[in-house]
């Protein structure tokens, strides 16, 4: 993870300033969220207006598991995206693609440059297939990620309550990036990857 953590930080188009999310960022953070409009939070899957929701995420920070870049300008956060891994079991070359986006920088291609960020990134952690949740009422999530290359796999319908309590059909996008069959055996497990308690 060392070596992955090396190619941080670095700049994007405009001056920007891609980095892995750091203890220190709580505020900025806890800012950003609040300004996305509220029928979008409405739609995460967390209540990130909760601060024992952002301090929970900073304060358990793994990047091998879950590797969350924030887009900054200057100081101020104008993007979260995030990984999430689950490296042990059948699933280990599997991982999930969020991304939230500051409304002021919408509409620069911001969005579509982190998610191919992780298409490149995928193969330098042993991951050969990226997937995407998407409620069926974010119209713009679905056209990224259909313009991305991934391909609608499943829709579940009545899977997800919103934050308001609404019901939403919960679609399933995917990309796979490389054969799943170059990646590691089991054998290459360490003890430390293998589940505390079975099943």
């Amino acid at each position: 993870m060392s070596s992955l953590l090396s190619r941080y930080p670095r700049r994007m188009d405009g001056g920007l300033l891609l980095r892995p999310m750091q203890v220190a960022d709580e505020t900025e953070l806890a800012g950003f969220f609040s300004r996305i409009p509220v029928d979008e939070r409405q739609l995460f899957k967390e209540d990130v207006t909760r601060a024992a929701v952002i301090q929970g995420w900073i304060r358990n920070l793994d990047y091998s598991n879950i590797l969350p870049l924030l887009v900054m300008d200057g100081n101020r956060v104008v993007s979260d995206a995030t990984l999430h891994r689950d490296r042990r079991g059948w699933s280990r070359h599997v991982a999930e693609i969020r991304i939230a986006l500051d409304p002021d920088y919408r509409g620069r291609g911001l969005a579509r440059a982190l998610v191919q960020e992780f298409i490149d990134l995928a193969p330098e952690i042993g991951v050969a297939i990226l997937n995407a949740c998407v409620l069926h009422a974010q119209r713009d999530a679905r056209d990224l990620f259909e313009a991305a290359g991934f391909l609608h796999m499943a829709t579940f319908p009545h899977h997800a309550i919103d934050l308001a309590g609404r019901l939403h059909d919960v679609l399933v996008y995917s990309l796979t990036v490389v054969s799943p069959g170059r990646m590691a055996p089991e054998s290459s497990w360490t003890e430390e990857e293998a589940e505390v308690g079975g099943g």
